[in-house]
């Protein structure tokens, strides 16, 4: 075999390795579901969940809602502070963690590991949507902190919606080893920090 013909295989078997690690999410629901004034008076903190994993399709409109491209030049679903977007949301399912990609619509997988006992605090649910915010592109520490619950009450609503619950966390933070480890594991940066982690399912 040329030299030629082995770097082309080289070449092809690299791009099926990657295509492997990354995930097309179907388009997201944009239209439909319950109302407005019927999710916010419907809106509670669940924290009973079975065990049935998110669909795609669900997976993919929550992260939307939470923190996707709801327009042009690149408009947010949530505000921040002098528009600086600094969260990047992660879906820590049981076959893995995926950060999601908004520009795209995909979910690029960072560990095969099931890591949602590090993101479960006091509830256990099948899935957790991580928000994390890079603290040297926010405005501030404090408007991160208030910029991540805008992303967190979209969640909650989108939830109500689609016929799921959902209970913001805080709780998983409280060991600092297993916050250290999580944020080993999905390869955060020092500045990059979680601010919540929202358990998301169908209601027990």
């Amino acid at each position: 075999m040329s030299n030629r013909s082995v770097l082309i295989l080289f070449a092809a078997s690299l791009s099926i390795a990657v295509a492997a690690e990354t995930v097309k999410l179907p388009p997201p629901q944009r239209e439909g579901g319950a109302g407005f004034f019927t999710v916010l008076n419907q809106r509670r903190s669940r924290r009973a969940f079975t065990a049935e994993p998110l669909s795609q399709q669900e997976l993919s409109t929550l992260l939307w809602a939470g923190f996707g491209i709801s327009g042009s030049r690149n408009r947010r679903t949530a505000p921040t502070a002098v528009n600086k977007q600094e969260f990047t949301l992660y879906a820590i399912l049981g076959n893995g963690a995926f950060k999601y990609l908004p520009e795209s619509g995909e979910l690029e997988k960072v560990s095969g590991e099931d890591l949602r006992k590090l993101a479960a605090g006091n509830v256990t649910a099948p899935a957790y949507i991580l928000i994390v915010a890079d603290l040297k592109r926010a405005a501030s520490q404090e408007y991160a902190a208030i910029d991540s619950g805008y992303i967190s009450q979209n969640l909650y609503l989108a939830s109500e919606a689609l016929g799921l619950g959902s209970c913001a966390l805080g709780s998983f933070r409280r060991n600092e080893a297993d916050l250290a480890q999580l944020k080993a594991k999905l390869g955060l940066a020092e500045h990059e920090r979680p601010m919540l982690s929202q358990a998301v399912g169908k209601v027990r």
